[in-house]
């Protein structure tokens, strides 16, 4: 069983952890390693609704160890992490632009794009090449939809990983980011702001999502380099967490045949298959809070500044939440889960985000690979949050 909760999302087996935790921990302290863990469906949903439990520390809202370059600069703009009433008008105007977004035509370009893509890499017969399709298509598309040639896809793709690899680092703080890995990040981050900053400003190449985050956006008296930093996170929102789903299903409709069988009679299941692994196995195994205040949250007596971690993989196990959790149903009624979020950080792409996994998933199985093949090598990459099977 993994150690702790930082280490489930990465553990090949965490889920009788999850469970258990859901139902024997459901908010506790974690006296060896100094942190909260909120596990019980009702202790998840408890912090995530706190407007005392934040996204930065009280006295850190961007991590020290960025100094104060680009990354610095981007992450420190970011509407996830953010609290107050500067959130409140970025993620009006970015809910209301993804209101805006015609889900068909997103359809439509990712069902396009995934063909191109396919061809691109050169077929779909092996875990590698499963999963390299996975990470590009779901930023592709987003990039699409601001208004970034495809042509720009894998500098935009080694953008966000630089990008990525340095603020988590620096966040975390388990290995402090060498000058190296900053200045990737710094690299990285100013381009992607460069980038989209461009397309920003000229509004005739300025594709749907971001013509409408320039409208709400001034509707809302957001800035303009507040929006062009949150039109790039989007991109890093795809580009991990999206890729993460895609590999997760594909994983879970190799893990149960009859699952996968029904499915390939029926393709419009997958989107049912997608919804019970948001619930059972989540991208987003656990988020992070602080407390802005010393206050009583899930029951519990915090202190500013204590860490919290916000256990969304083993809610989704809770009975109280879903009857018989441990079953894998895609056919389960009334789900529940809480994969995007609740309260003022619930993700605003709970739309868009299914719906490219759903075409990608779809698109994999339509090529015929066997799913056995394709999952028969699985490592979880590193990370204390976030879910990703690699294939290959």
């Amino acid at each position: 069983m993994p150690a702790h909760a930082r280490e489930a999302p990465s553990h090949p087996d965490p889920y009788r952890y999850y469970a258990e935790l859901a139902t024997t921990a459901p908010a506790i302290r974690d006296e060896d390693n100094g942190w909260w863990v909120a596990a019980s469906a009702a202790a998840v949903e408890a912090v995530l609704t706190s407007n005392v439990c934040h996204t930065r520390p009280p006295d850190e809202r961007v991590p020290r160890a960025l100094g104060d370059g680009a990354a610095a600069n981007l992450f420190g703009r970011l509407v996830r992490l953010t609290d107050g009433e500067r959130h409140d008008a970025l993620k009006a105007a970015i809910v209301a632009a993804f209101r805006r977004l015609d889900l068909d035509e997103v359809e439509r370009v990712a069902r396009s794009r995934a063909v191109e893509l396919e061809a691109e890499i050169g077929g779909l017969g092996d875990g590698a090449a499963v999963t390299r399709f996975a990470f590009t298509l779901p930023v592709q598309v987003v990039a699409h939809l601001l208004g970034i040639p495809w042509s720009r896809g894998a500098d935009v793709a080694g953008w966000l990983g630089d990008y990525g690899a340095a603020t988590v680092a620096a966040a975390i703080g388990t290995n402090p980011p060498s000058e190296e890995l900053l200045a990737c990040g710094d690299a990285g981050a100013e381009a992607l702001l460069d980038l989209v900053g461009g397309l920003y400003g000229d509004r005739a190449i300025r594709r749907p999502l971001l013509e409408a985050l320039a409208t709400e956006g001034a509707r809302c008296g957001c800035s303009d380099d507040d929006l062009v930093a949150n039109a790039v996170g989007l991109l890093a929102q795809a580009y991990i967490a999206t890729a993460s789903l895609i590999t997760l299903t594909l994983l879970a409709l190799a893990r149960h045949p009859d699952v996968l069988a029904d499915v390939s009679r029926d393709p419009s299941r997958v989107a049912d298959v997608i919804d019970e692994v948001l619930r059972c196995d989540p991208t987003t195994s656990s988020t992070i809070r602080w407390l802005a205040q010393d206050a009583v949250v899930a029951g519990r007596d915090m202190k500013r500044g204590d860490l919290v971690i916000v256990a969304i993989a083993a809610a989704g196990r809770d009975p109280e939440l879903n009857v018989d959790p441990e079953r894998f149903d895609p056919g389960r009624p009334d789900r529940r889960y809480l994969e995007f979020g609740t309260g003022a950080h619930a993700c605003p792409a709970h739309g868009v985000a299914p719906l490219l996994a759903q075409v990608a998933v779809a698109h994999v199985l339509a090529t015929g690979v066997p799913l056995d093949v394709v999952t028969e090598t699985v490592s979880y990459a590193a990370s204390p949050h976030i879910r990703t099977p690699v294939f290959g």
